[in-house]
């Protein structure tokens, strides 16, 4: 049986985390390796309630007014989503062998609900959760980002806006420090080139790990 991998794609969003993911578990794939494609947050019912909440579909009403969801109880929903993601999705893929590729792990939650809340408090509630072998930042400026995601005519979520990824994208360099002193991998990769150039580059930071496994 194959030593088990657990790779992540993390980055703001626009960054291409979603088509890197895929094309990475196709590649892999096509080498020969089983791979499993994966996303946080889930589809399963913790996840279903953030999508609606990160859509603006799910909110409070007091007195008919919409007040969005805070930042603790979004790191408390991410928390509980990942929790049963790792559990039902990731652990039992790694056990049989097969290569994880997530699009997104804890580091998104450090990045994004850091906005609002204490980093260190974030960190602390993620702290127990499986880390990945690697972790891949794909890095694009906030304003190129959100252009890509309105020529997708994707409909803006909470935080597609470039004064808030301004801010996550700060956060990801300072939470990735942080995976890195605790002794993860964390690879920072340019991703304004064209899907294929980022792409390649990807490749060439997993063949060397899945050489031999």
């Amino acid at each position: 049986m194959s030593t088990p991998l657990f790779i992540v794609l993390e980055g703001i969003d626009g960054s291409g985390t979603t088509t890197q993911a895929r094309l990475l578990a196709e590649w892999l794939e096509g080498t020969g390796r089983r791979a499993l494609v994966t996303a946080e947050p889930t589809h399963g019912p913790v996840g279903a309630i953030i999508h609606q909440i990160l859509q603006g579909r799910l909110t409070h009403a007091p007195a008919g007014e919409r007040v969005p969801v805070d930042e603790v109880t979004l790191a408390l929903l991410f928390a509980a989503d990942r929790s049963d993601h790792l559990q039902n999705v990731v652990l039992p893929a790694l056990a049989a062998g097969r290569v994880v590729v997530s699009d997104r792990h804890y580091l998104s939650s450090v990045a994004y609900q850091s906005l609002g809340v204490d980093m260190a408090w974030v960190e602390a509630l993620n702290s127990r959760f499986r880390r990945p072998e690697l972790t891949i930042v794909l890095d694009i400026d906030p304003a190129a980002s959100v252009q890509r995601k309105r020529a997708q005519s994707l409909a803006a979520e909470r935080y597609e806006q470039v004064h808030f990824l301004e801010r996550v994208r700060e956060n990801y360099h300072e939470a990735l420090q942080h995976a890195r002193a605790a002794g993860e991998r964390v690879e920072v990769l340019d991703a304004a080139g064209s899907v294929e150039a980022v792409r390649e580059r990807i490749r060439g930071l997993v063949a060397p790990l899945i050489e031999g496994r």
